[in-house]
């Protein structure tokens, strides 16, 4: 049977995923039992899928000294419409992109929303480095939480927590844009590499790191999937310092 090792390096992190895939030719290991994911279980590997694009956006674009930013909003301030709720956070976005160029920087940003059942709604960016004061002066609405990104590169956690909220309204009208999360256009893609696996027993194996760098423990998954009923492997390395 088919299958292929990939590899994705985005900034510090570099993901290791072997799994089945069709669009090889190659004998190897009997499939197991396989069935088709209910609706929910969809929705479930659909989420999955948008937490590993955003996370390797993250690890690829942003490191130590960069934030993940929260606007809230005073109660008065909040928007009462998905126009104003647009206008209000691209004005933002605007406004801190000319305080950017005027220090001689580019602005980069992933912006996600969250949406409370009640009304109530926080902007979430991932930016670059720049003095928090800047920040400050750009957001009229209420108060901000400034969080400095760690030193690992590895921001697992972030954008597991982001893709949460994005879960709760998308594909419903109470989503203000039709995607998860809006991205500034000068972001790198992360690098993937694929490769055909010719390693008989790879399924057996254990994560290895090579020189400079550490295995992710919580990273490392391993078994059988159960819609391809084909096995699978990945884990994440993470640059030492």
């Amino acid at each position: 049977m088919p299958y292929i090792e990939e590899k994705c390096i985005a900034g510090k992190t570099i993901e290791i995923e072997r799994k089945y895939s069709s669009r090889y030719k190659k004998k190897g290991i009997t499939r197991g039992k396989n069935k088709k994911p209910t609706t929910e279980e969809q929705k479930e590997i659909n989420n999955r899928m948008a937490e590993k694009k955003l996370r390797r956006k993250i690890n690829a674009n942003f490191g130590e000294g960069d934030y993940h930013l929260v606007l809230n909003f005073r109660p008065e301030e909040r928007p009462k419409t998905k126009q104003e709720a647009k206008k209000q956070i691209e004005n933002f976005i605007r406004s801190l992109r000319k305080e950017y160029r005027e220090q001689n920087m580019e602005l980069k940003y992933i912006h996600v929303i969250e949406q409370g059942k009640n009304g109530a709604m926080h902007h979430h960016l991932v930016i670059n480095e720049i003095d928090p004061k800047t920040i400050s002066k750009a957001w009229k609405f209420g108060r901000i939480n400034i969080n400095p990104l760690d030193e690992t590169g590895q921001y697992a956690k972030l954008a597991s927590y982001l893709i949460k909220y994005t879960s709760k309204v998308i594909g419903t009208d109470r989503a203000i844009y039709g995607r998860r999360w809006n991205e500034s256009k000068n972001l790198k893609e992360p690098v993937v590499e694929k490769r055909i696996v010719k390693e008989k027993g790879w399924y057996r194996e254990e994560a290895k790191a090579p020189k400079g760098y550490y295995v992710q423990k919580e990273s490392i998954a391993k078994g059988i999937c159960p819609y391809s009923g084909y096995p699978y492997f990945k884990y994440t390395l993470v640059k030492l310092e």
